[in-house]
């Protein structure tokens, strides 16, 4: 059964009980109070009886048993003993009373009452069954107006799987949550066309960087071969170039993650103070420093800051330095070399970029932003006053 039959089976269904739930009511009321009614009358004739005065106008009846007598109208209908209460029966509304001795059957014959009841209960059922009918076809309506568009968003859903094509979206329209579902689910089409578009131009720019290093090497042997180089300097150049491939295939083992990390404990001071000691500059900040995550990739990130900034920076004033702010930890290499352009800074973090035409794959920054964060962190890019740039990892700072 479609989503659509079964809200409308649901609305249908929850009118037709409200109907029959309202009618049961009514019934009973209209029931009640015919019945009160009636039930007057009899007391009146009773005390008519009692009194010895004229009973009231209708077709009433009585009979008194008290021991082994009775006494009876001529009217009465032949009925067995009843209990006290009171009852319909036979088209008479009965009333039994409790007296002295035995007791005292008084009725009423009111066929049109009995009557009245029937019609009623009639009528109920035949308006309950009308309105229920028209439920269901309104909420057939209501419900084809409420999912319209949930439609929408499966049919561009079955668009994009046969196709293929990201470039579709569900048109804006309806409310509440399915308004919300749409515009949730175009903005979820777009991050994906925005990740296809960046794995396609990886994929692309990682080809050619991958591409250049192997014809390079290939054209070194090839001239070792034929006698235009010596095979001592074709080797070096050949294990230059695969040196260079290594670098190349690590940094884009890194991007490849997806900031797939394993956090362990570790002392962030003690992993900052012993890159900078390995690249022989100086380190500033606390002793300690408590965290977690992954120590290999913190490492690669740092180590990368560091040859970006001897590289790039000159060598100019490259300090390692490492601040607390709040719950944060700033990991930062600072330089005075150059710096960077201003619009230079904010692409100095894509795969494959170069600020300048020094050697370099250009993967280092991409590198480093990509473990900040697989850390729950990201990569700041400043200027360094008065010259110069710093290069920060903020990372949150979880204690072990």
């Amino acid at each position: 059964m479609s989503l659509r039959a079964r809200l409308a089976l649901f609305l249908a269904l929850s009118v037709g009980l409200a109907l029959l739930f309202q009618g049961a009511l009514s019934y009973l009321a209209f029931k009640r109070l015919l019945e009160a009614d009636l039930d007057r009358s009899l007391l009146f004739y009773v005390a008519a009886l009692a009194e010895g005065r004229r009973p009231p106008r209708g077709e009433f009846a009585f009979r008194l048993v008290q021991g082994d007598k009775a006494h009876q109208s001529a009217n009465f209908p032949d009925w067995p003993d009843l209990p006290p209460g009171a009852r319909w029966r036979e088209g008479w509304r009965v009333l039994v009373l409790e007296v002295p001795g035995g007791t005292l059957t008084v009725a009423r014959y009111d066929p049109g009452a009995a009557a009245a009841l029937a019609r009623f209960r009639l009528a109920l059922w035949g308006s309950g069954a009308l309105l229920t009918l028209l439920a269901v076809l309104l909420a057939s309506r209501v419900a084809q107006a409420a999912l319209t568009p949930l439609s929408r968003l499966t049919e561009v859903a079955r668009r994009v799987a046969d196709s293929g094509d990201l470039s579709h979206r569900v048109a804006p329209g309806g409310g509440g949550e399915l308004k919300a579902l749409a515009e949730a689910f175009n903005h979820m089409l777009e991050r994906l066309q925005a990740f296809l578009d960046r794995e396609r131009r990886f994929t692309r720019d990682a080809a050619h960087e991958l591409r250049t290093p192997v014809a390079a090497a290939l054209a070194q042997l090839e001239a070792a071969e034929a006698g235009y180089l010596p095979r001592e300097e074709a080797q070096e150049a050949v294990k230059e170039e695969l040196l260079r491939m290594k670098r190349l295939v690590e940094a884009l083992l890194v991007l490849a993650r997806e900031g797939r990390v394993e956090r362990i404990p570790l002392d962030l001071a003690q992993l900052a103070r012993q890159e900078a000691e390995a690249f022989g500059v100086p380190y500033r900040g606390p002793g300690h420093l408590a965290s977690q995550g992954d120590p290999l990739l913190l490492s690669q990130a740092l180590r990368n800051l560091l040859q970006n900034a001897l590289l790039h920076g000159e060598g100019l004033g490259v300090e390692v330095a490492l601040r607390v702010e709040g719950e944060e930890a700033f990991l930062e290499v600072q330089d005075q070399g150059p710096g960077m352009p201003e619009e230079a800074l904010k692409e100095a973090a894509r795969p494959f970029f170069r600020a300048s035409g020094k050697p370099g794959e250009g993967l280092g920054l991409s590198v480093a932003a990509k473990v900040a964060e697989a850390h729950g962190g990201r990569l700041e890019l400043k200027p360094n006053r008065p010259r110069g740039l710093i290069a920060a990892l903020r990372l949150p700072l979880t204690l072990g």
